[in-house]
């Protein structure tokens, strides 16, 4: 994946910088490539260009050893160091969620070189031609809590189907359809958009659902994207098969052990 964050910028020289003692040290490449997903080679050749600022002086050389709970600014964002990582991606179709080599690329092939692909997973599973929203990280306290399913995480899809969506499932989606399990589902949110697409919210992640769903008002899924899960959305500024690691905004909601996941207003039209 191409890096955001190779601008080009004014050189600069380089400058020397203190450590404080007893402190748990990194290579300052190694810790921005950590931070930003960034190959460590392009890290050396932005810091050529753009020097990072750590504790507030200006450092350009890659080696320089530093304190992981430094502040370090680099291309003018705060960088956060995590023994967790988190990553946003934009899941382009054919990329299967596996850590297994198999006969389909996994979504951990999208990841760069010092993304360490084989200690993620990924946030729940999208089928291999959905697109959209995934969230993989190693932490799995926040998967726990994003999926599980007392947790009643909203999660919204746009869709297309074959034939015209009936008005009635509107109605049928918000008390509950057969879907064939022990259980009909619980109260989703459909909002058509087109006589054949629309925007479904659902709360549960039961195997291959919103397609099932769709199938009980005779409407055949033709694609299927998502949008958002809890407080997180698909950040379009990505491509397919893009990726980046989250914000300060989703890190506050890693952070809190309660969050409010209600489902942000979502709209979106190819």
């Amino acid at each position: 994946m191409l890096s955001r964050y190779m601008d080009n910028q004014p050189e600069h020289k380089n400058t020397s910088f203190t450590l404080p003692d007893k402190a748990q040290l990194m290579r300052l490449d190694k810790y921005i490539a950590s931070c930003t997903g960034m190959t460590r080679k392009d890290v050396k050749k932005a810091l050529k260009k753009s020097p990072a600022f750590v504790a507030g002086e200006k450092v350009s050389a890659p080696e320089t050893q530093v304190d992981i709970k430094t502040k370090v600014v680099f291309m003018g964002e705060h960088l956060h160091y995590s023994e967790f990582t988190y990553i946003l991606m934009n899941k382009a179709a054919g990329y299967v969620c596996t850590n297994r080599a198999g006969r389909n690329p996994t979504v951990f092939s999208l990841l760069g070189d010092d993304v360490k692909a084989k200690e993620l997973f990924t946030v729940g599973r999208l089928d291999k031609d959905t697109t959209g929203l995934l969230l993989i990280t190693n932490d799995g306290d926040f998967s726990h809590r994003m999926i599980h399913a007392k947790k009643h995480v909203d999660k919204t899809y746009y869709l297309t189907v074959d034939t015209p969506i009936p008005v009635e499932a509107v109605e049928k989606f918000k008390i509950g359809v057969d879907i064939g399990d022990d259980e009909p589902t619980k109260p989703a949110t459909l909002e058509i958009l087109t006589e054949t697409s629309a925007n479904l919210t659902i709360c549960e992640g039961r195997f291959h659902q919103v397609k099932r769903m769709m199938e009980t008002v005779d409407c055949t899924v033709t694609t299927l994207k998502r949008l958002s899960i809890g407080p997180f959305t698909l950040d379009e500024s990505l491509a397919e098969g893009e990726y980046r690691f989250f914000n300060d905004r989703e890190m506050e909601f890693v952070k809190k052990r309660s969050p409010d996941f209600r489902t942000p207003n979502v709209h979106f039209l190819p």
